[in-house]
């Protein structure tokens, strides 16, 4: 059986941008999520605007942070 030890990879700033902001895009998203529903909940009228980003940044976040699944699984098959 082979032991092979890697010391473990340093994430280049670019990405860790990059999950940042998908990380703060699912955040915005599930707050504006949250607004909607507890506006129409107590029977208001919320923004639509709440609604536009929670449709766009919801699934904007899912794909970056697919995106940033696949990359570590491909470093991960280079070791």
């Amino acid at each position: 059986m082979s032991q092979h030890f890697s010391a473990p990879q340093t994430v280049h700033r670019g990405w860790q941008i990059f999950n940042y902001t998908a990380m703060a895009l699912a955040f915005a998203a599930l707050i504006c999520l949250i607004v909607v529903l507890g506006g129409k909940w107590a029977g208001g009228t919320p923004w639509p605007g709440f609604n536009w980003i929670a449709m766009l940044a919801m699934p904007a976040a899912f794909f970056m942070m697919g995106a940033s699944v696949l990359r570590s699984v491909a470093i991960r098959r280079r070791l």
